[in-house]
């Protein structure tokens, strides 16, 4: 017997000491070997578009919830500065608020006369911008300044009802920041495009915001 013969079994297997690659006509392949039929492959075809479109409701959920978490945490990064720009330059700044066509923008200005941040001195130029107007919208997709008609206020019960005003710092609609640290007090309120619905409220004494979300399930809001 030479070193190239090949002893095969009754399965049609190779045994060692064959050359490789080497296979008896019409021997049978294992079950393993054979790839997944149509059928098999059209069912796990299927399953995965399945899971897919399940998951997909979740995950946009998902994603509008931290849009709007984010513009929340973007807003109050935005206070912060303000407080500290106030600070540092001895000068009074006011985040102010305007609602244009249903959209609503802010923009920073500082005090120009020492009498705090007013709106007829925004428009005589007396007291300065500090930046270009935003509008959150143009930052966080499908997120804007907005209370739920069936949502209440921070640190109420009933259901704000329809047109509820989601900026609350007076009828100038302007978040004032001091030189000694402390702000006007009062409360934003921010919704995503699925209705997901927070609030940043600022705290006068400490000019400190909380963040609260609602949650809809208990019916309150709660602190984040």
């Amino acid at each position: 017997m030479t070193t190239c013969e090949t002893f095969v079994t009754r399965h049609g297997e190779r045994e060692a000491g064959s050359p490789a690659g080497s296979r008896l006509p019409g021997a049978r392949r294992r079950p393993a070997e054979r790839g997944a039929s149509l059928l098999e492959t059209v069912v796990a075809a299927g399953l995965l578009v399945s899971v897919a479109g399940l998951s997909m409701p979740m995950l946009t959920a998902a994603r509008h919830q931290h849009l709007v978490a984010s513009a929340a945490r973007y807003l109050a990064g935005r206070i912060m500065l303000a407080r500290a720009e106030a600070v540092r330059s001895g000068s009074a700044v006011g985040l102010r608020f305007v609602n244009r066509d249903g959209r609503i923008f802010f923009r920073p200005y500082r005090d120009g006369d020492g009498d705090g941040v007013r709106t007829s001195d925004i428009g005589s130029g007396v007291d300065h911008p500090l930046g270009e107007e935003t509008a959150i919208g143009d930052l966080f997709d499908g997120v804007h300044f907005a209370l739920g008609a069936a949502v209440p206020q921070v640190g109420s019960t009933g259901p704000a009802g329809t047109d509820a005003d989601p900026v609350r710092f007076g009828v100038a609609d302007t978040l004032s920041l001091t030189p000694f640290g402390t702000a006007s007090s009062g409360t934003l309120y921010l919704r995503s495009r699925e209705g997901h619905q927070v609030a940043l409220r600022v705290l006068g004494a400490t000019a400190r915001v909380q963040h609260h979300v609602f949650d809809f399930r208990a019916g309150r809001w709660r602190i984040r």
